[in-house]
């Protein structure tokens, strides 16, 4: 699932190239974050008293990875808006049916 530019032998790159989207990442259900953190969820759990410091460094880089993926999605990101209700329409020459 990682990008190509992130790979270096072993280790995984955190120098983000300038325009990068994330694009390989940004997929949802079983076939993005999901099962990721789902699959990460489950090796903390296994380890019961033991700790491995392999999957604490897979977590600290998903972290790494979550929020430079939020960062390029700010421009995305839209307010929720209210939805607007049937009475305050522009149009109120029919009454409501709550109203009747």
């Amino acid at each position: 699932m990682q990008p190509d530019w992130r790979k270096e032998g072993e280790s995984l790159v955190r120098d983000v190239p300038q325009g990068e989207t994330w694009q390989a990442l940004r997929k949802g259900g079983t076939a993005g974050m999901y099962i990721v953190i789902v699959g990460l969820s489950w090796w903390v759990k296994a380890q019961h008293a033991e700790h491995d410091p392999i999957v604490w460094t897979v977590i600290d880089d998903l972290l790494w990875v979550i929020q430079e993926m939020k960062k390029g999605m700010a421009p995305f990101i839209l307010a929720p808006q209210k939805r607007v209700r049937e009475d305050d329409k522009e149009d109120k020459k029919v009454p409501s049916a709550k109203r009747m």
